[in-house]
């Protein structure tokens, strides 16, 4: 919270209350009256202007629910940007309402603190699609925020509200039919915080069944993980009996892991389990700086599962 006088400066606002709210919660207290005002409360907030200019291309523009889809995302560092930390990326998908259905979470390659004035910095990435129930248009904010307090920086864009902004949109259609999961074993109960926003936490040892294909297919594994684990980097190993299809390095933010399964590797019987093992557990309410009182013993967090074959 912080102190504000804005007509006293010259800004057209009205004081409703002496304090204001900034980063991730509402601006209460103030009627804005201009884009001078807005202005004025943003550098307040942040202690600076914008830093960047976003956009964001989706492709495909229409896609399946439940499916992948690539996100190219472009941030172009305005020439009086400064960076003090690693702040993050989110995008949030909201229906034709403008309610929040899911949101992405990630550090991006680069991370912000090695960003210079006039840089342009692009990368994309893979986004699963969650299983939602609603179709149609979605639209697509982004933004940058601190994982230490939340707060928001100020980019220069078409902003919704709260330091979020335009980018685009995307054309959400019903689900085809595809390879059913079964989590079924290693696994703590499905949670959820939203309609479209699902996961199940792994045990050290798990696995994810489905109907053979019989042939060459790739699994996408969309993980998510926002917990601060100051020992070594834990890993995944992905495997179909003796044959291992992958091992990564578990990261913080949200992360899609494209795992091939060739068709040698899955075998000739009618169901195909693919086992997932970590070589650590945690306990979130063990971790430094977590403020979190679940004291379960985790794996990993596993938000989706899709099986592109051919």
């Amino acid at each position: 919270m912080i102190d504000v006088s804005l007509r006293a400066r010259g800004a057209d606002c009205e004081v409703l209350d002496e304090l204001v709210s900034c980063g991730r919660r509402s601006q209460h207290g103030l009627r804005l009256k201009s884009l001078a005002c807005l202005l004025h409360l943003s550098v307040a907030c942040s202690g600076q202007g914008p830093v960047a200019v976003p956009s964001v291309e989706i492709d495909p523009v229409q896609v399946v629910s439940g499916s992948p889809v690539q996100v190219t995302l472009t941030f172009s560092v305005l020439p009086t940007a400064g960076f003090d930390e690693d702040h993050l990326v989110f995008l949030h998908f909201l229906n034709s309402d403008g309610e929040l259905m899911w949101t992405v979470d990630h550090y991006p390659p680069r991370p912000t603190s090695q960003w210079q004035p006039g840089d342009t910095i692009q990368y994309t990435k893979t986004i699963l699609m969650p299983l939602c129930p609603y179709f149609g248009e979605a639209g697509v904010l982004v933004g940058l925020y601190s994982r230490d307090d939340g707060a928001r920086l100020m980019l220069a864009g078409d902003e919704a509200g709260q330091r979020a902004y335009r980018v685009g949109r995307v054309r959400l259609l019903p689900p085809i039919r595809n390879t059913r999961f079964s989590y079924r074993s290693g696994w703590h109960p499905l949670e959820s915080d939203s309609i479209c926003m699902q996961w199940r936490w792994s045990e050290q040892a798990s696995a994810l069944v489905f109907d053979n294909p019989r042939q060459d297919a790739r699994l996408y594994l969309a993980l998510e993980h926002r917990e601060i684990d100051d020992e070594k980097p834990r890993s995944l190993t992905v495997s179909v009996g003796d044959g291992i299809a992958a091992r990564v390095e578990i990261t913080n933010g949200y992360v899609v892991q494209e795992i091939p399964l060739p068709r040698s590797l899955l075998g000739d019987t009618d169901e195909v389990a693919v086992d997932l093992e970590v070589d650590r557990l945690f306990v979130p309410s063990s971790l430094p700086d977590e403020e979190n009182t679940d004291t379960r013993m985790l794996g990993v967090r596993v938000m989706g599962a899709y099986l592109l074959v051919g």
